[in-house]
C-alpha cells in the first residue's frame, strides 16, 4: 500500500525532475531502496534530512504537513543560502529571485527547471543583453539576466501608488543635473577606486581626473550638502586642508546601472509580462 511518505517522496522526486537511482545516489542507497519507499516502504529515519534536502522541501511537507509552510519556505530559503561558500551566495540568490518572477507570471511549466539552469542559458553572442520584466497593477520588477552583469529589482506597487518617487520634482532635478556632468561622474567613479570611508583631498582628486581643483571643491560641496559625501577637517605642517569620501554606494551604483540601461538598444526580453492598465504615477498636483 502507498504510503503518504512514499507518495511525496515520489512526487516531490518527479517535479525535481530525477530518477528513483539518482535520488538513491545523493542519499546514499539502492535504486531498489527508493523504489521500496515509493510502493509503501519506509526510509531510516536519518535519511529524512538527506531526502528532504534533495528534493527541496522539508520533512513537514514529506509527510503530508502544511501548517505554517510560508514561514517554512522562509526558513529553508534562509538556511540554504547562509550555508553556502561566499562565492555562491549570491549565485544562489539571484536564481531564487528569479524563481520568485516566474511564480510571479503562473509559468508552472518551468518548475520542473531550476531558475539557476534557465538564467545559464541567457547569454547571446550577438551581443544582445538579456532582461526580465514584469509590470503588473500589483508592482513591478526588472532584472538584467546577462552574466557580465546581473541584477534585481523588485518594487510592489504602494498603499499610495509611486508619487512618492517624484514628490520633490525641483531635488530630482538637482540631482540629475549634477550627475549629468561629465566631470562630476570621472569624480564619482575615481572616489569608488579608493577603499570605502579612505579621505582623499580635493587636490588629490583634480591631479587624479583632470578637473579644476576649484571645480572639484564646488561639486564635492554639493556633494556633502546632498548627503552624498563627508567632508573633514585635516590638519597638517602645512595648515588645514579638506578631505571628502563617497559613500552610498549601494544606492549610486543602481542609479548608473539603470542610466546606462536607458540606452541599450540590443535588448533581448526574457521570461517577461507587461500587462499594467494603471499608469505609473498619477496626475501631479497643479
Amino acid at each position: 500500500m502507498e504510503s503518504i511518505l512514499g507518495k511525496k517522496i515520489k512526487e516531490y522526486r518527479t517535479l525535481k525532475g530525477i530518477t528513483q537511482e539518482e535520488l538513491g545516489s545523493l542519499v546514499g542507497v539502492t535504486t531498489q531502496a527508493v523504489s521500496k519507499w515509493e510502493r509503501g516502504g519506509t526510509p531510516d529515519a536519518e535519511l529524512l534530512p538527506d531526502i528532504a534536502r534533495v528534493l527541496g522541501v522539508s520533512i513537514d511537507t514529506l509527510f503530508g504537513i502544511r501548517s505554517d509552510e510560508e514561514s517554512r519556505l522562509e526558513d529553508l530559503i534562509i538556511e540554504e543560502v547562509s550555508l553556502l561558500d561566499k562565492d555562491k551566495k549570491f549565485e544562489r540568490a539571484m536564481a531564487l529571485c528569479y524563481a520568485v518572477t516566474i511564480g510571479l507570471i503562473g509559468m508552472n511549466s518551468f518548475k520542473n527547471k531550476a531558475a539557476s539552469e534557465m538564467i545559464e542559458k541567457v547569454d547571446d553572442e550577438m551581443g544582445h543583453e538579456f532582461y526580465s520584466t514584469l509590470l503588473l497593477d500589483e508592482g513591478i520588477i526588472r532584472a538584467r539576466l546577462s552574466k557580465n552583469g546581473r541584477y534585481y529589482f523588485m518594487m510592489p506597487e504602494p498603499e499610495g501608488g509611486y508619487q512618492f518617487l517624484i514628490e520633490d520634482i525641483k531635488a530630482l532635478s538637482e540631482t540629475f543635473e549634477l550627475l549629468a556632468d561629465e566631470d562630476t561622474l570621472k569624480m564619482i567613479i575615481f572616489m569608488y577606486q579608493r577603499v570605502r570611508y579612505k579621505q582623499v583631498s580635493a587636490q588629490l582628486i583634480s591631479e587624479s581626473v583632470g578637473v579644476p581643483q576649484e571645480k572639484v571643491e564646488q561639486i564635492m560641496e554639493r556633494f556633502c550638502e546632498m548627503d552624498f559625501a563627508h567632508c573633514s577637517e585635516v590638519e597638517t605642517p602645512d595648515g588645514e586642508f579638506k578631505a571628502y569620501f563617497l559613500h552610498k554606494e549601494a544606492t549610486m551604483l543602481p542609479l548608473l546601472c539603470f542610466a546606462r540601461e536607458l540606452g541599450v538598444k540590443n535588448v533581448a526580453q526574457f521570461v517577461s509580462l507587461a500587462i499594467r492598465e494603471k499608469p505609473i504615477f498619477d496626475k501631479l498636483e497643479p
